[in-house]
């Protein structure tokens, strides 16, 4: 019996997943785990404010990158002369 070989061309693969999307993943992560420290910190009645500053730092930038368009690039803005770079 012989296949048809449009059918082996259709096999659909998952997308590739874009850098934001994997560092935000990966940023993800690293946040959980953090939380699942300090509240280990919590349940051993071990807090320390500087490790829960950082902790609430981080939340707050895993929340500016998922509401960022961009966050691999820089200003769009070019410097045409020297005196507007002055500015």
């Amino acid at each position: 019996m012989r296949t048809n070989p449009s059918i082996s061309e259709r096999t659909h693969s998952m997308p590739k997943l874009s850098k934001k999307a994997i560092f935000i993943k990966e940023y993800k992560a690293i946040v959980a785990s953090r939380v699942s420290k300090a509240y280990i910190r919590f349940c051993l009645d071990d807090e320390d404010s500087f490790e829960d500053e950082i902790d609430e730092c981080m939340l707050r930038e895993l929340a500016v990158l998922k509401a960022s368009r961009y966050i691999f690039r820089g200003s769009y803005r070019q410097w045409e002369t020297t005196w507007e770079r002055a500015l």
